[in-house]
């Protein structure tokens, strides 16, 4: 169970560097002036999914810990 949490931990972690650099590259194209590629490469809305997919990950982080919690604690009854 702890090493499915920590799958998820390092999942997480590479959703994250993937949403820092998408979001990196619109900056960029929307300074060059370049909005049209930004909606070819449809980054507006892979950014949206890598931050909703990040959200459950979390979600199912914290519901594993918990579950691993009570099941210790029923180890120590």
């Amino acid at each position: 169970m702890r090493e499915m949490i920590a799958g998820y931990i390092r999942s997480c972690e590479l959703v994250n560097t993937r949403i820092h650099e998408l979001t990196e590259q619109r900056n960029i194209l929307r300074k060059q002036g370049m909005t049209g590629k930004i909606a070819e490469l449809d980054l507006e809305r892979r950014i949206r999914l890598l931050y909703k997919e990040q959200s459950q990950m979390k979600e199912i982080i914290d519901h594993l810990t918990r579950y691993i919690r009570r099941i210790e604690q029923v180890g120590r009854s």
